[in-house]
């Protein structure tokens, strides 16, 4: 970057640099040089908070990217042992039912049996007779 003046302006030009701070011309005048990194505290601040930051950014994705993958091996842990307790608790409960069927069925039977003998309990149960056929039919 160049600084350019009219050549009416330089005699004042000579005289504010004249006036100026030690400190300062030589800033004013870098301009044609190449840009050195500035080693101010200011810029040595801002190099290592913005290092800091990278560096936080970082962990922060590392750290985040951990917890979705221990939250994604929960949620199948879960969902795995949701299923496995779901299948246990369907067999308990099918046995259950199956068990109670019987039982009812059971009780069923002796419930009959006990209502069949109340209302007719001086008869045996008889075999119905069978027809002989016939001669010639």
């Amino acid at each position: 970057m160049s600084i350019r003046f009219i050549s009416s302006s330089a005699p004042l030009l000579l005289a504010a640099l004249a006036v100026m701070p030690l400190g300062m011309a030589p800033q004013a005048m870098a301009a044609d040089t190449a840009e050195k990194p500035c080693e101010t505290d200011l810029c040595r601040s801002v190099r290592q908070s913005w290092a800091a930051v990278r560096h936080d950014t970082s962990d922060a994705a590392q750290w985040t990217k951990k917890q979705s993958v221990k939250g994604w091996d929960a949620t199948k842990d879960g969902v795995s042992d949701a299923a496995r307790w779901t299948g246990k608790e369907s067999k308990k409960g099918w046995k259950a039912t199956k068990n109670g069927t019987k039982d009812a069925v059971h009780d069923t039977g002796v419930w009959t049996k006990k209502a069949v003998h109340d209302l007719d309990p001086g008869q045996p149960a008889k075999a119905p007779e069978a027809k002989s056929p016939a001669v010639g039919e």
